[in-house]
């Protein structure tokens, strides 16, 4: 009997099924088998795309992404289940003949023992491997049924975080239109009316990105569908509220600490396990429309707003976010 097979097939199913289970059924996201291969396909079609958000190809990132976490799955397991059957040369036998099988033949039974779509034209040797055939049956039973399931909630949350983007995109293009159409003439009543459910909106994003981070490579190219792009204009608005209007027409901080809140928890679940390195940063906003709209503005707020460490670091956040999704600041703000 070769140990080092049965070793060396045992062991890639562990990690295999701890990929799985750490993505698909845990709290913890993906797995770290899971995590390489999203980030490199995720940054290779990034650059066949030229780094803009706007190319259609990286439309197809998020299902490509799917499918080869999926064949990897199932590749490692058939490779350590036949790794393991190597270990004993009569652990598969002809079931006419009784001749033990050739490496291939074994190849093709621990392909169709997984699936469990064996046709019965070859067997296990003995009662030790009839138990262990048992077990990789069950195995790819479970596997099979897991990551069918797996793919109807990250369908469901892409859908859910396109939703939060069209509807932030409805409240304005940029900061200053969300601004500018939530001002009644006295104060903004008619932004906040909206606040609790962009709130429960993209707190649910957060937890779905937190158990399902695979929806970060579901681009869309449509700008208005961007989530990362959405976000970015919701959050220049809110601190453009909370910062920069004057103070005779800014809401009381309450009435603003829900979107706040929920921006200070999508920005933590995202910029984890990232390191935050960009020179994009935003040039210093255009107020005219909100000098337009009669929203009060004044040169002190302005300059606070400009030179604030606290939103500094904060925008730096969103650039490097707007970089890793083929975006800028311009699109942001609506720049040619």
């Amino acid at each position: 009997m070769n140990i080092l097979y049965g070793i060396a097939g045992v062991l890639l199913i562990l990690v295999i099924l701890k990929d799985l289970i750490t993505t698909t059924l845990s709290y913890q996201g993906a797995g770290r088998i899971t995590h390489f291969i999203s980030e490199k396909i995720w940054h290779l079609v990034l650059k066949v795309a030229k780094n803009k958000g706007s190319s259609p190809l990286l439309d197809h990132a998020g299902y490509i992404n799917m499918v080869t976490i999926i064949l990897t799955w199932v590749m490692g397991m058939w490779i350590g289940a036949f790794l393991l059957l190597l270990t004993d040369p009569r652990s598969v036998l002809d079931s006419t003949t009784n001749v033990p099988a050739t490496a291939w033949e074994k190849l093709y039974f621990s392909g169709y023992t997984l699936s469990t779509l064996g046709n019965g034209d070859f067997k296990a040797g003995s009662t030790f491997w009839d138990i262990t055939t048992n077990l990789l049956a069950f195995s790819g039973l479970a596997f099979i049924t897991i990551s069918i399931t797996y793919i109807m909630p990250v369908l469901s949350a892409v859908i859910l975080q396109v939703k939060l983007s069209v509807f932030i995109n409805c409240l304005g293009n940029t900061p200053q239109q969300i601004l500018a159409n939530g001002w009644n003439g006295q104060n903004f009543d008619r932004l906040l009316k909206n606040d609790a459910d962009i709130a429960d909106m993209l707190i649910e994003h957060c937890e779905n990105h937190k158990v399902y981070p695979i929806i970060h490579y579901f681009h869309n190219s449509e700008l208005k569908k961007s989530i990362i792009v959405s976000l970015a204009i919701l959050d220049e608005a809110i601190s453009m509220l909370s910062v920069a209007v004057d103070k005779s027409a800014m809401p009381d901080k309450k009435d603003i600490a829900l979107l706040q809140k929920s921006m200070d928890f999508y920005l933590e679940v995202l910029k984890q396990d990232k390191k935050i390195n960009t020179s994009d940063m935003p040039a210093q906003p255009d107020w005219t429309l909100l000098e337009q709209e009669g929203i009060p503005l004044s040169q002190e707020s302005i300059e606070e707003f400009n030179t604030n460490a606290h939103l500094h670091k904060r925008r730096r956040i969103l650039a490097h976010l707007l970089e890793e999704d083929g975006w800028n600041w311009d699109d942001v703000y609506g720049y040619p």
